[in-house]
């Protein structure tokens, strides 16, 4: 009797909970749950009022699951929280010695870093890879520097630069563009473009046209095949962090656009930008790149300032990072926190939602603060519970919400990786947070479903 009655209130609850929303979610959430594309899935759905927080519907809100993309609504407001929206980065540019009268430094020029993930991005005018080199090679040649000793990359910042790469990242992701690493100097969001070209018929060797801004001392192999008419872009970089050896592999239809663009991820960033500098001063022999990582190496305390560059405020650093969904920002931003409050990366955003949202830390079990790795697990209630309560009382909120796409009329925030989908953000009245891991079919056919979904809560 007692199982009985408890089932009772159960169902009881859950009728409860439908009633609460409107009748065509019901019949939609019914007809969802059917569906043979999660028949061997598992989902969860979190939705909060707006106005008390109260949960008015939940599925598996307690379960843990990948959360994709939308893991990133969470990181961004913890960068907002701890960090501020008028955050900037600096990247200082110094050299140590004297300059003899034939423009020789017996010294070196330094490129501190701080984490700017922003550095040499084309997304801002001051931040553009052409902008910032021309302003430091500018500010080298006034001081009549023709010649120098090396370049010093200063990683110090960020002492612990053994990790660059979240280790639950994916091998197949880590040579793409979405799948870069990140240090304590970035340049140009880590990535470089590939210029491809089908061939004429199918099986044929697709050309490897042009490398755009290539990393330096790494060779590809190009192995791209050319694929039939309607497959489109099916092509992978494996490029290891530190690797020398990059192998383009996959297909591209036949009836893609010559010179089709794809991204690379850059193996090392430091020697990216330590290189780029040596070629635009033309120095007349190769000049040795040299990586500091701690602060107590020896180094001349006597440097001399050149430039300071400052990075965007955080607001407009956050806006990116969830707008275009870059990756790279996310674990910069991760660091960045965990070196600013004197914490481990990896509880970053279990201890904010714990200290800020009341949230349970086992509810909150990340590795990375982009959401690419498939090991992340966090429950749709602790993402809604976040998106509500900043929405509640966070002094910077306008500038997290105008950071959220707008997707299907929806303000929210999109996630995906192998068979996970994920939506999280504001509609109408409501907070909420959706998630499907282990789906079935193809990713277009359950973004139609989930569209259809939150359709019926306008």
């Amino acid at each position: 009797m007692r199982i009985v009655l408890i089932l009772f209130s159960f169902l009881s609850i859950q009728c409860h909970t439908y009633a609460a929303i409107n009748t065509n979610f019901s019949t939609a959430w019914s007809r969802f749950m059917q569906d043979p594309q999660l028949s061997y899935a598992t989902f969860s759905l979190t939705i909060l009022d707006n106005s008390t927080g109260n949960i008015i519907f939940s599925h598996n809100e307690n379960l843990g699951l990948a959360p994709a993309s939308t893991l990133k609504t969470v990181t961004g407001a913890a960068a907002l929280h701890y960090l501020g929206t008028d955050y900037r980065y600096k990247t200082i540019l110094q050299y140590s010695g004297n300059i003899n009268s034939f423009g020789i430094l017996n010294g070196y020029i330094y490129i501190v870093g701080s984490g700017d993930p922003s550095l040499g991005s084309w997304r801002w005018n001051e931040t553009k890879g052409e902008v910032i080199m021309e302003r430091w090679l500018k500010a080298i040649r006034s001081r009549g520097i023709k010649e120098c000793r090396g370049v010093v990359v200063d990683l110090s910042a960020w002492p612990d630069q053994t990790q660059t790469i979240p280790s639950g990242y994916p091998w197949g992701d880590l040579g793409n563009h979405y799948g870069t690493g990140h240090s304590a100097l970035n340049w140009r969001e880590n990535q470089f473009r590939l210029f491809l070209s089908p061939g004429s018929s199918v099986g044929d060797p697709v050309t490897l046209v042009y490398v755009d801004h290539p990393p330096p001392s790494v060779t590809l192999i190009n192995e791209i095949t050319t694929g039939a008419v309607g497959t489109g872009d099916r092509t992978n970089l494996f490029l290891a962090p530190d690797g020398m050896h990059g192998y383009l592999r996959g297909t591209l239809s036949i009836d893609t656009a010559k010179n089709f663009s794809i991204g690379g991820a850059i193996p090392n960033s430091a020697f990216y930008i330590a290189d780029e500098l040596g070629q635009g001063m033309q120095w007349s022999k190769s000049i040795p790149i040299k990586i500091i990582y701690r602060r107590d190496e020896d180094l001349p305390k006597n440097r001399i300032t050149l430039d300071i560059h400052v990075s965007p405020p955080m607001s407009e650093i956050v806006y990116w990072f969830e707008r275009v969904s870059i990756n790279m920002y996310g674990e910069a931003l991760i660091k960045t926190i965990a070196y600013a409050i004197n914490a481990s990366s990896d509880t970053i955003l279990s201890t904010y939602c714990n200290g800020e949202h009341g949230i349970e830390q086992a509810e909150v079990a990340t590795i990375d603060g982009s959401g690419l790795s498939p090991e992340n697990r966090i429950t749709t209630r602790a993402i809604a519970r976040v998106l509500y309560n900043v929405r509640k009382r966070a002094p910077w909120f306008a500038s997290f919400e105008q950071a959220l796409p707008i997707i299907n009329n929806i303000r929210m925030k999109s996630g995906y990786i192998h068979n996970a989908l994920s939506y999280a953000g504001y509609l109408n009245n409501q907070v909420f947070s959706i998630i499907t891991n282990n789906f079935n079919g193809q990713r277009n056919s359950m973004r139609q479903k989930l569209f259809d979904l939150l359709d019926t809560l306008n």
